[in-house]
C-alpha cells in the first residue's frame, strides 16, 4: 500500500463526500484522514489515502473525477501527513518558540511545502488576491500554496502563526532597537566584540583574532563604505550588521556581514538586521549581495535559506560564497513606481 495526498473541490451538498469515498473504495483505496474547507465554489476536501501500490496518480485522479471531484491534485504523501491539524499547528508553534527565525519555514510546512517569499519594507504590494503577512522581523511575506489557492481556513492558520511570531518578537526580553551605526559607536561595538565567544568572532571574521583592531571596526561603520546597523537593548549594543560596498569591478557589488552577541543569538536578531540591510540594498538598486560563510556556520546558512529569495552557492578554499539575488525585488519596485 502507498500513501497519497488528494485535494479536490466538490459541491457542498449532502452525500458528495460519500460518493467520492465510494468511487475511491471501488479501487480499494482507504481514506485515513480528511479535512473539509468551505469555499465559495463548494468545499475543498483534503485527505490522505492508502492505496494499492499498483495504482498511479492518474488512476486516483480519474476515480476522484468519477466521484464528483473537480480540479484534483494528487501527489505522494508520507506518515507526517496523518497528523491532525491541531497537533500539526502546535508542533509548528513549538518550533517557532524555539527558533523565532523559522516563521517562513513554519508557514511552508503548514501549507504542505507552500512557497513563502520575503519582500523588504517599502516595496509596494500588488493587489493580486494572494496572502501577504507582515513579518515581525521586517518586511512582508507572500504565501502561496504550490498546488492550489489557499482556503479561508488555511489563510486563518497562517495569520495565527504570524501573530504568534509577532508576539514572540515583542516579548520583553527580545526588545531591540535598530539604528544606523556611526564612528561614535566604535567603543561600544568593540566592547560587544569582547563579550562574544571566540567561535562567534571566528564565524564572522574567519580568523582567530582575539580582538578586532579599532581601525577595522571604524571601517565597518564608515557610511562611505557601506551601511552599518546596530541593535541595542537598554543602550547596550548586542548586534552589528554590515553591508559593505565592493569595487565597481566586483561581480557582486555588496558583501553582507553579521555579528550577534552570544547571549542574544537564536532570537531572530540576525534575520531582523539582514532584512533591513537587504532593504537598503534594494533602495541602492543593488541587484545582488553575497556573504562569505564557513560550511559549519549552520545558523547563517539557515538564515539565508529562510529569506525566501533566490540564492546561489559557490565553494572555494573551505568557504562558501552565498549570493542572494535581489533583481526581482528591484524590478517589482520599479514597475510599481512606473505605474503610480
Amino acid at each position: 500500500m502507498t500513501l497519497w495526498q488528494i485535494r479536490t473541490v466538490v459541491d457542498d451538498e449532502p452525500g458528495r463526500l460519500a460518493a467520492l469515498a465510494g468511487s475511491l473504495g471501488e479501487l480499494s483505496v482507504n481514506i485515513l484522514s480528511v479535512q473539509v474547507h468551505p469555499v465559495v465554489a463548494g468545499a475543498v476536501d483534503d485527505f490522505v489515502a492508502d492505496a494499492p501500490a499498483s495504482l498511479t496518480a492518474e488512476d486516483l485522479t480519474a476515480a476522484v473525477a468519477a466521484g464528483g471531484g473537480r480540479r484534483a491534485v494528487v501527489r505522494p504523501a508520507d506518515v507526517h501527513g496523518l497528523a491532525d491539524p491541531p497537533t500539526r499547528a502546535l508542533q509548528l508553534a513549538a518550533r517557532l518558540v524555539r527558533d523565532p527565525e523559522s516563521l517562513p519555514l513554519a508557514l511552508s510546512d503548514l501549507l504542505d511545502g507552500g512557497a513563502v517569499e520575503w519582500s523588504p519594507a517599502g516595496v509596494p504590494v500588488p493587489d493580486d488576491g494572494e496572502l501577504r503577512l507582515r513579518d515581525p522581523r521586517g518586511g512582508s511575506l507572500r504565501v502561496v500554496r504550490m498546488d492550489s489557492r489557499l482556503t479561508p481556513s488555511e489563510a486563518a492558520r497562517a495569520h495565527a502563526l504570524a501573530d504568534l511570531a509577532t508576539l514572540l518578537a515583542g516579548a520583553p526580553e527580545g526588545v531591540v532597537t535598530w539604528r544606523r551605526a556611526s564612528v561614535t559607536d566604535v567603543d561600544a561595538i568593540a566592547a560587544m566584540h569582547d563579550r562574544c565567544s571566540d567561535e562567534t568572532r571566528f564565524r564572522r571574521y574567519h580568523s582567530g583574532l582575539t580582538r578586532v583592531p579599532r581601525k577595522q571596526l571604524a571601517r565597518l561603520v564608515n557610511p562611505r563604505l557601506g551601511v552599518a546597523l546596530v541593535g541595542e537593548v537598554d543602550g547596550t549594543i548586542v548586534a552589528l550588521g554590515n553591508l559593505m560596498w565592493c569595487g565597481a569591478d566586483d561581480a557582486t557589488p555588496a558583501e553582507l556581514g553579521l555579528l550577534v552577541e552570544d547571549a542574544w543569538q537564536s532570537r531572530g536578531l540576525g534575520t531582523a538586521v539582514t532584512r533591513r540591510l537587504l532593504a537598503a540594498a534594494v533602495d541602492a538598486e543593488c541587484d545582488r549581495i553575497h556573504a562569505l560563510v564557513r560550511p559549519d556556520n549552520v545558523p547563517m546558512l539557515r538564515l539565508l535559506a529562510g529569506l525566501g529569495l533566490p540564492t546561489h552557492r559557490h565553494w572555494e578554499d573551505g568557504t562558501l560564497t552565498v549570493t542572494v539575488d535581489l533583481a526581482a525585488e528591484i524590478e517589482e519596485g520599479v514597475a510599481s513606481s512606473l505605474g503610480q
